[in-house]
């Protein structure tokens, strides 16, 4: 392994929300007259693009528009209620001493991502908080390109760890090692088709860093 370089994911993986995107979810069905999910139900359809989750429950396509911004007033609104994932501070504070630098990697807006790795306090932990950027119109994978180029990381050396199996796919694409954590937006049958790790508790990551 010899990984010297960790990339996080964010939503999911180091913030536990998963729970707030059922109840967000639950509220914009029923507001268009269909049944409420669960959350297995909401791990079992979540996924990218969005667009085609939104129809997998049942959305008609034209909405998805109204639906993300309705979707994203809500989420907004109440963010600040979630908590990180159990462990994750210790971890992310553990793999600084241990000297390996560390990044985030989101799908979330930069505007939005940036504060909240703030509040919660982890920004020291980080050489590089990535999000999407509407002026730049890129996915997740072009966007972690350009951070390993603004970070001047070797591929060979980096560990992505996230919650889905769209990370799975940017790392791939990245050419980065991979680990994934069933306890985000995805149900862990949809994450082992991946092939790759699966790590139970977020502290589990420091024995694939050898820590």
């Amino acid at each position: 392994m010899g990984y010297r370089r960790l990339i996080w994911d964010w939503n999911g993986t180091l913030l536990d929300d998963a729970w707030l995107s059922v109840e967000v979810m639950c509220q914009l069905r029923l507001s268009r007259g269909l049944p409420p999910l669960d959350g297995q139900q909401y791990q079992e359809f979540f996924g990218f693009p969005l667009q085609d989750y939104c129809v997998r429950l049942g959305f008609a396509p034209g909405d998805f528009a109204a639906l993300s911004a309705e979707f994203s007033h809500r989420y907004e609104a109440r963010r600040l209620e979630c908590s990180l994932q159990p462990g994750a501070a210790q971890v992310l504070e553990t793999v600084a001493r241990a000297g390996l630098a560390q990044a985030v990697l989101s799908a979330y807006q930069q505007s939005l991502l940036t504060p909240i790795v703030v509040h919660y306090g982890l920004q020291q932990h980080f050489g590089a908080v990535a999000g999407l950027d509407n002026a730049y119109a890129e996915g997740k994978a072009v966007r972690g390109q350009r951070l390993l180029e603004d970070l001047g990381w070797a591929p060979d050396q980096v560990l992505l760890v996230g919650d889905t199996d769209h990370d799975y796919e940017v790392a791939q694409a990245l050419g980065v090692d991979c680990v994934l954590f069933p306890s985000g937006h995805q149900h862990p049958r949809r994450l082992q088709d991946c092939g790759v790790p699966l790590v139970q508790r977020l502290e589990e990551v420091l024995e694939q860093l050898d820590l």
